[in-house]
């Protein structure tokens, strides 16, 4: 595993891509502010220096039994890695909230954009390392940081969630995904809150269980078990803008 850094990319993910035979698998391209960085649905992902903002190369297993819908589960493999890889720097509560985000005391500080090229996987990731959050964020969001207030080395847990991720990759390959989940719903941030989903302009409310053998999320909604594969969820606290 190699870690290229760079100061400035327009994102890591297009670079990463736009440079493919350049790198090794679980080689990561890393900077510290993006241009164009990308969110999940198309959003813009906010860039500050401070923030471990990288992506790496997984390729997918030619020798694996494991059928092509079964790496639709990357995500939440890269969630836990996170979280296991920053518990070894920094021992918090940090929580896993469907279907690509780790929050930490109710507030974001992680999300994740899983792309796919072929039988290249490109795994985006943005954690809220040393960066100081803008005041219209600072409700919803926070840094590490800012919560501990100490500074981290940003490469070294960067190297740290691939190691998790390598570690974990390879117990899903060996076919143990059920290990994998049942530690994802210990953590699962959304369990037994109130949420509405929303799928377009569509509208889905109910309580969230668990994260189901697909990666889909089950919301109880009128006393029967409803499952999601997609959809932006919120918890009911908050105003749903409609």
């Amino acid at each position: 595993m190699k870690i290229y850094s760079y100061e400035t990319l327009d994102s890591t993910n297009e670079f990463m891509k736009n440079n493919i035979s350049k790198f090794e698998e679980y080689d990561a391209v890393t900077a510290e502010t993006q241009t164009l960085g990308k969110a999940r649905r198309g959003n813009t992902w906010v860039s500050q220096k401070g923030m471990a903002l990288f992506t790496f190369l997984v390729k997918k297993d030619e020798n694996s039994s494991i059928d092509d819908s079964e790496y639709l589960k990357l995500p939440l493999i890269a969630g836990l890695s996170v979280i296991k890889g920053l518990r070894k720097i920094e021992n918090l509560d940090y929580m896993f909230k469907w279907t690509n985000d780790v929050y930490l005391y109710g507030k974001k500080i992680t999300g994740i954009l899983v792309e796919r090229v072929e039988n290249n996987f490109f795994v985006g990731i943005g954690i809220n390392i040393n960066n100081s959050l803008p005041a219209e964020l600072s409700e919803t969001s926070a840094s590490i940081s800012e919560i501990t207030g100490k500074h981290y080395d940003i490469k070294e847990i960067i190297t740290s969630v691939i190691e998790e991720f390598k570690i974990l990759f390879e117990t899903f390959l060996n076919g143990k995904w059920e290990e994998i989940l049942l530690e994802i719903n210990e953590l699962s941030y959304l369990k037994e809150k109130k949420v509405h989903l929303k799928i377009n302009r569509a509208y889905f409310s109910g309580i969230v269980k668990n994260i189901n053998h697909n990666g889909e999320l089950e919301i109880l909604i009128d006393d029967k078990i409803h499952t999601f594969s997609v959809g932006e969820v919120f918890e009911e606290k908050m105003r749903v803008i409609k």
